[in-house]
């Protein structure tokens, strides 16, 4: 009996099982196709986006011809009314003035003779004072910029020298009853100036070369 009982006992154990498997089996059957189906969905909704790109693109294709050929066909007016202008300005240009000659140059410089013999005579003085490097500039080509018409330079060792030199000047020109409009002096330098158009520059050596008058003038004649 309790073989028997034992041989049921598997036999409805065995039932149970082949009846779950089967029960599984039909389970995953009937899931299967559902999981399918909306992938069919989605792939057939996606198909038909392309299809609105491609009816664009000859839309954009056919206006951009059309622009380039007006484009191109107004270029070569512009050009024709632009040659025919060249020749319109070119005939009205006017034309050019000759410059006029120079007057200045042809005229003469006016003559200062008291001034020439006043510059004479304070470059003997300084010779008499030996003064050394003495040199008269004619200076009338511009004399009515600067105001004089002859310079006279001379230079001298010491203070002593420079001031002997303008007192000699002073003491040449009292009996005449002329005296010198201004007078600046320096340990250095002592400039001096007379009515008559002159003046004239007492230096030493080291003063006169840092001032380099002969430079400033050195297109102007010098006075023998």
């Amino acid at each position: 009996m309790e073989r028997s009982l034992a041989m049921l006992r598997k036999t409805r154990s065995q039932t149970e099982t082949s009846r779950a498997m089967r029960n599984f089996k039909m389970a995953s059957k009937k899931k299967t196709p559902l999981k399918k189906k909306p992938i069919a969905r989605k792939s057939a909704a996606k198909k038909p986006a392309p299809k609105k790109s491609s009816a664009k693109k000859p839309a954009g294709k056919k206006v951009a011809p059309k622009k380039t050929a007006a484009r191109k066909g107004k270029a070569p007016a512009r050009k024709a009314q632009r040659v025919a202008k060249r020749p319109a300005l070119k005939r009205a240009a006017a034309p050019k003035k000759k410059a006029p000659a120079k007057v200045a140059a042809k005229s003469k410089l006016a003559e200062a003779p008291q001034a020439l013999a006043l510059a004479r005579e304070v470059a003997a003085v300084a010779a008499d004072k030996k003064a050394t490097d003495i040199l008269i500039i004619d200076t009338r080509a511009r004399a009515s910029s600067v105001g004089y018409d002859y310079l006279v330079i001379a230079s001298g060792d010491s203070d002593r020298q420079l001031t002997a030199i303008q007192e000699g000047v002073d003491d040449l020109l009292k009996p005449r009853g002329k005296k010198a409009a201004s007078v600046e002096a320096s340990p250095d330098w002592v400039c001096a100036t007379w009515d008559d158009g002159v003046i004239a520059h007492f230096f030493t050596p080291d003063r006169r070369e840092q001032m380099d008058l002969e430079g400033l003038w050195s297109t102007a004649p010098r006075i023998s």
